[in-house]
């Protein structure tokens, strides 16, 4: 039988641990002396408190901070400056939008909280992840998570390209991971077109197109990211005649999102082992997305030529500014894909609406 002295000290012990728990994460810079016990990294927290408990059950001393500074070496999240400014060290000083935001971007917490982390702190941190309805749409692209089937150039010449028919709604998911999951969508053509999407998805969505053959000069046009948990957008655009690929994945138009979304179905082929992490999910997988094409004059993708359609060529006659950003989501006049919008892009306006 335990000596009774030997219980009471088990017991303040375990004691002192569920205290420890229960005040990980609280108020409080764990930097800084304050009154409440805790601190509000997680993380840190926990390796000042594990050794010792009185700084989750008294309150937060000038030990506490010690054993903080000297163990809490690279955990960058509560660190000084404001997330709304770039700054060559790592992290910033709200901590919520910190550690969010480092969740699926490492260089904000590991490097520098640059211009990048900058852009999806103002995207990301506070808006709720989202759900979308997949009822309906029959038309699947049919890649389990775990395979990267429908990523073109990406992973290999061998990869495959979604052909989606015209004006059709398919289903699909992206997954995080590596390689990096896409899915890339074939508009061959032996003309210029110009192509509406409608997409709507759970995850932040980077779009860009990418003119050429894998085995050739490539350009990418543009590349867009999308907002996110705002119900189902749109994008207008032209594309040249030859091999385009319109490619989805998951980021923003200043960098890819490669963590929280990891896949939710188990490889059979390479199961995860007893001891792996369960998978991390801040937003969901699931997209929807349509192409229908249009005729070239029909600039604002209405799917009538008109007016308005007329108004927005004559608004950009001229010679298109070199050192302007090209943006898909604002009107493209240029109907024939000279640089510039004249004559030749009216007579085209003109001859769809005639048709």
């Amino acid at each position: 039988m335990m000596p009774r002295a030997l219980a009471i000290v088990v017991l303040l012990v375990a004691a002192l641990a569920r205290v420890a728990a229960a005040q990980c994460p609280s108020e409080g810079d764990c930097r800084e002396v304050h009154e409440t016990p805790g601190c509000e990294l997680p993380e840190c927290c926990a390796i000042v408190c594990k050794q010792n408990p009185l700084c989750c059950e008294q309150t937060w001393d000038a030990l506490c901070v010690e054993i903080a500074l000297n163990e809490c070496e690279g955990i960058n999240c509560p660190n000084d400056g404001s997330c709304d400014e770039p700054k060559q060290t790592p992290g910033c000083a709200d901590f919520g939008c910190c550690d969010f935001i480092s969740t699926f971007d490492g260089w904000c917490e590991s490097a520098s909280w640059d211009e990048i982390c900058v852009v999806e702190k103002g995207l990301l941190c506070g808006v709720e992840p989202c759900t979308i309805s997949v009822a309906g749409v029959t038309l699947d692209e049919n890649e389990p998570c775990y395979e990267r089937l429908n990523d073109g150039c990406a992973v290999g010449f061998e990869s495959g390209r979604i052909a989606l028919p015209d004006g059709a709604r398919m289903r699909g998911r992206i997954s995080g991971g590596g390689p990096r999951d896409t899915d890339w969508f074939a508009l061959d053509g032996a003309t210029r077109r110009r192509f509406r999407l409608e997409i709507e998805s759970e995850f932040p969505a980077e779009l860009q197109l990418l003119e050429g053959d894998c085995e050739g000069v490539t350009e990418t046009p543009w590349l867009v990211g999308m907002p996110l948990c705002e119900g189902p957008q749109s994008l207008v655009f032209l594309v040249g005649a030859g091999t385009t690929n319109l490619i989805l994945g998951a980021g923003s138009d200043a960098r890819a999102i490669r963590a929280g979304i990891d896949c939710d179905e188990i490889d059979p082929d390479n199961p995860p082992a007893p001891d792996d992490p369960p998978p991390l999910q801040i937003y969901g997988l699931k997209w929807t997305l349509s192409l229908a094409p249009r005729d070239r004059g029909d600039i604002d993708g209405d799917g009538d030529v008109n007016a308005v359609d007329l108004a927005a060529l004559l608004g950009a006659w001229g010679d298109r500014d070199e050192g302007e950003p090209f943006d898909p989501r604002l009107p493209d006049a240029d109907l024939d894909g000279d640089g510039r919008v004249g004559a030749a892009d009216l007579a085209i306006l003109l001859g769809d609406w005639a048709s």
